[in-house]
């Protein structure tokens, strides 16, 4: 069909039902035709907007090469870019922007790879493991106990013997036990009924830690057979007969996430207040505090150096850092960087045992999801994460339940 003719959103949303209820057919006949891509949703963060003002989407889009056409006066959008006809982005929050778009995996994967590396003013939204285990306790283990679940674990010990290499920055492969480099690699995709994961998940997670590093989790359709993959670097699947029920469950999860990035920015913003005293001078007072990211047991000295070197010196990794290492001794680096998404300053101190981090006022917090997720998957899937002196699993918790209550 023609896209270029949809004139309202609900068109548009009539369209994206009409082919996702077509797919899954093909799915339950094994017929998914080859030129046939399932629906996808990319959730993508960036830059903040100030009070009720508009999100600016050309600028923000300004560096992709992404071309935009406005869907009659709505906060929706035609995109194309080089290659042709993309699909559609939707402004979600003040911060959020998510492309829905029916082309084959490669080819859309490939797209939003190419423009959030192409422009600081995106990232992706990062969903870490800790989100994936409170959505799945606090919403779809007490609704719907019975149906069936899909969890994706991966734990990939990338940088244990070798720096990171290029071929390595995919980021949602299917791993290989053919690999040539052999490492230490944890993979397990289960599908169950949710009320029996609730039985032996915590087991497993304590018997093998790596199973901490949830990859995918696909949550059921709610009114229909099926489900909607959620990946960790924010894309979502349709493998359910409805967009908009799909559409649902994102704007859901995407106010979880808002509200724990808002949550860790209030807690971590590094900033002076300047006081003035009564005798004319003045005082400055310094408020904020750390992330810390604590590794037990320690990470190897080759380990600890293949990150440092692959992250910093090379500008290479999953944690789309950049910097000068400043080496204080065999065991221990400070770092003045920079966060590539927004362009904004970044402190760190790294040894075997901990990661410190201090964002100063302005840096987004979705940097913290982006470091929690990626240091799970690649360098420790045990790491333990308090932003100043909570844990990040109970802020994520404290947040979600919040967002219930309203």
């Amino acid at each position: 069909m023609d896209t270029l003719h949809f004139t309202s959103r609900e068109k548009v949303f009539d369209f994206l039902d009409d082919y996702a209820c077509q797919r899954k057919e093909e799915i339950d006949r094994h017929q998914l035709g080859k030129d046939q891509g399932l629906i996808k949703t990319y959730l993508m963060e960036t830059l903040p907007t100030n009070g009720n003002a508009v999100m600016d989407v050309p600028v923000i889009l300004r560096g992709t090469g992404w071309r935009i056409t406005p869907v009659d006066e709505a906060a929706l959008y035609r995109v194309r870019d080089k290659e042709g006809e993309l699909g559609f982005l939707e402004t979600l929050s003040s911060r959020h922007l998510a492309l829905h778009s029916t082309k084959k995996t490669d080819r859309a994967d490939k797209a939003l790879r190419n423009a959030v590396f192409a422009t600081a003013q995106l990232d992706f939204a990062w969903l870490a493991g800790s989100t994936f285990q409170t959505v799945w306790q606090h919403l779809v283990l007490p609704q719907m106990p019975d149906r069936f679940v899909t969890f994706k674990f991966e734990h990939l010990a990338r940088f244990e013997d070798a720096p990171w290499d290029e071929s390595d920055e995919e980021l949602d492969e299917d791993w290989s036990a053919d690999e040539l480099i052999e490492r230490r690699a944890s993979t397990l995709a289960i599908t169950e009924r949710s009320n029996q994961i609730a039985r032996f998940l915590p087991q497993l997670q304590t018997y093998h830690p790596p199973f901490k590093a949830i990859k995918m989790l696909r949550i059921p359709a709610a009114e229909a057979r099926g489900g909607y993959d959620f990946w960790s670097w924010g894309k979502v699947t349709y493998r359910a007969p409805t967009f908009r029920d799909g559409r649902t469950q994102i704007l859901s999860i995407t106010r979880l996430y808002e509200q724990t990035t808002r949550a860790i920015e209030r807690r971590l913003w590094l900033q002076a207040e300047k006081t003035t005293l009564r005798d004319g001078g003045e005082s400055v007072t310094l408020t904020g505090a750390p992330v810390t990211l604590a590794f037990d047991p320690p990470l190897s000295l080759s380990t600890f150096q293949n990150f440092i070197t692959t992250t910093f010196e090379r500008g290479q990794g999953p944690l789309r850092l950049w910097g000068n290492p400043i080496p204080l001794g065999e065991r221990k680096v400070h770092v003045y960087g920079i966060d590539l998404h927004l362009w904004k300053r970044i402190y760190l101190e790294i040894t075997p045992q901990r990661m410190i981090v201090i964002l100063p006022q302005g840096t987004c917090g979705n940097t913290v999801h982006r470091l929690v997720t990626n240091v799970q998957r690649y360098l420790d899937p045990t790491v333990r994460v308090f932003i100043a002196d909570e844990r990040y699993n109970d802020l994520v918790k404290g947040a979600f339940l919040g967002q219930a209550t309203k």
